[in-house]
């Protein structure tokens, strides 16, 4: 659609005059007349080129960062980003598509965390940490996979004379290997937040008699991985956020014990320096969850994560108006307490997300780039609307 010039030059110089789409999407003569680029029924930039021209002409004050926000298609933006990665360069004038998205972290209050990922990728720039790391997968196929079977092989070892107190040698090793692992991510991160949700369970010992001995000996050995890496970085210099999440919880009296295990193992751990890391406790439910055990669960939590992810790629109504009845009770029950929603799939949802007063979401680093943008353009729109009544 676009000539291979003016391609070449809004990927490789970052410039362009106005195009016939700049032209057709936001016509000179209409600017600042009250009206919402989206209003008027246009098309959205999709392409490289397209987004390069608008940041070129908010760049020369033509249009503003905002105006040049709305006009982007968040449904292209992730595939527009990895096209123009190529055409990045090392100084400070960023691709059209980082810029423009660094405009849309500016603007946007709805802080956007990326999950199901053992490391942070590259695309997942902006974000606000990492949210739920699938540590039990990554025990299971990662380069942990041997020595966590051997640790695992002392429980289910049922033979008479079999091995009945762990080794601590290999309970060592398992801890020591987790906490590199650890770390790697929370280097990742910079200063960015880390949820993590306690490991639920190990396959091979579901229903043995020592279920619930190995998950509590694997879970200790878990928080205190990650308390030595945090406590690590810190020394370091990073100092991160971390939030560590009872997975699921069916009563409140499971929540008080994980919880009391997450205390214990922190105290353990840092001793005199845990005033020097900060960590919250919260827990991890689904979406169908009572709400009388959410309401009961929120008193003594610092946040909660509502797990939508075994629901459809859009939501329903249903779960929509499931999300906002169990923020509001939830709410009612500890107004302090931060709130955020996992497993979003689409940026249909944000408007639930927002109506429900949701502080943050969780999403796949991928999809990433298209929250982005599209949580700013929504909170765009919402402040346009409120100085519209305003007159």
């Amino acid at each position: 659609m676009k000539s291979d010039r003016c391609q070449n030059n809004c990927c490789q110089k970052g410039s362009c005059s106005m195009s016939a789409f700049v032209e057709a999407v936001y016509p000179v003569e209409k600017r600042n007349d009250g009206m919402l680029l989206q209003d008027r029924g246009q098309a959205r930039a999709c392409s490289l080129p397209e987004i390069a021209s608008l940041v070129e002409l908010a760049r020369i004050g033509s249009m503003t960062t905002e105006e040049a926000i709305l006009a982007a298609d968040p449904d292209s933006i992730g595939s527009i980003l990895r096209e123009a990665e190529p055409f990045s360069t090392k100084d400070k004038d960023l691709a059209a598509p980082k810029c423009l998205l660094e405009w849309c972290d500016n603007v946007r209050e709805l802080e956007i965390l990326a999950e199901d990922a053992a490391y942070l990728p590259q695309q997942a720039e902006g974000m606000a940490g990492l949210l739920l790391m699938s540590e039990a997968d990554w025990l299971a196929g990662g380069h942990l996979k041997e020595l966590f079977e051997e640790w695992t092989l002392q429980y289910a070892d049922d033979r008479p004379g079999g091995q009945q107190c762990p080794d601590m040698t290999l309970r060592e090793r398992l801890l020591y290997r987790w906490k590199g692992h650890l770390e790697t991510v929370l280097h990742h991160l910079d200063d960015g937040v880390l949820s993590v949700a306690l490991v639920t369970g190990i396959d091979r010992l579901r229903g043995h008699a020592r279920e619930a001995e190995s998950l509590s000996d694997l879970r200790d050995i878990q928080l205190e991985a990650l308390f030595r890496a945090v406590l690590a970085c810190e020394r370091q210099g990073l100092a991160h956020k971390l939030e560590i999440l009872v997975p699921y919880p069916t009563c409140t009296e499971e929540w008080n014990f994980a919880h009391d295990l997450i205390e214990r193992v922190a105290e353990e751990t840092y001793c005199y320096q845990r005033r020097v890391v900060s960590c919250s406790i919260g827990a991890l439910v689904e979406v169908d969850i009572d709400v009388r055990l959410a309401a009961d669960l929120a008193k003594g939590a610092d946040l909660i994560v509502m797990d939508s992810s075994e629901n459809a790629h859009t939501w329903s109504q249903n779960v929509s108006g499931r999300i906002e009845t169990l923020a509001r009770q939830i709410r009612k029950s500890n107004s302090r307490l931060s709130l955020r929603v996992s497993g979003l799939r689409n940026t249909a949802d944000l408007p639930a997300i927002y109506r429900a007063g949701i502080e943050g979401i969780g999403a796949a680093s991928n999809l990433i780039p298209a929250f982005r943008l599209a949580a700013a353009q929504f909170e765009l729109n919402r402040k346009a609307r409120k100085q519209e009544k305003a007159y």
